[in-house]
């Protein structure tokens, strides 16, 4: 080995501090950047919260009880509007992990598909091999969480134009 090579537990400890400086930088400089211009959306858009990051942590600790964790979409306030997953018949499951939802204050809406479909083969039909429809109407209701329900899944919104439960305009179709 040459005098410029590093060990092992050099470069493990160069990867760690590298780490440590942008996870620094993220809560530091990033995330508040990030936050700054979603509440200027919201300002501008004219939109209420309905959510907060204590209510967001309790619905992803509340789908561990679930018999299954469902598929979600997200909706970003800064994000694209993409239009809605064709997901009547999804076989994966949804990642309520801290990654898959976090940060939270950047989530307009979720919705959530309560059922799972699993393939038979390429000729065959999928088939329904669960639905937490009623298990996750009971947690939404328990936890007060606002949220419309309808044939495409529950709708759970952290920013609207107005409460839920009275929404009329479907969300693919906001500004």
């Amino acid at each position: 080995m040459t005098g410029l090579s590093k060990s092992g537990t050099e470069r493990a400890a160069k990867r760690e501090a590298d780490r440590a400086l942008l996870q620094r930088r993220w809560v530091e400089i990033e995330r508040p950047r990030l936050k700054r211009a979603v509440l200027a959306e919201v300002e501008r858009r004219v939109l209420t919260s309905f959510m907060n990051d204590t209510r967001w942590r309790e619905l992803r600790e509340a789908v561990e009880t679930l018999p299954f964790p469902p598929v979600f979409q997200r909706q970003d306030v800064l994000g694209p509007r993409e239009p809605l997953w064709a997901c009547d018949q999804m076989s994966c499951l949804g990642d309520w992990s801290h990654e898959g939802l976090e940060p939270f204050f950047m989530i307009e809406w979720i919705r959530v598909v309560p059922k799972l479909w699993a393939e038979q083969g390429r000729l065959l039909p999928m088939k329904q091999v669960g639905d937490c429809t009623v298990e996750l109407r009971e947690v939404l209701d328990r936890l007060r969480l606002p949220y419309r329900e309808d044939a495409r899944g529950f709708w759970i919104y952290g920013y609207a134009q107005a409460d839920p439960s009275t929404l009329t305009e479907a969300p693919e179709r906001a500004p």
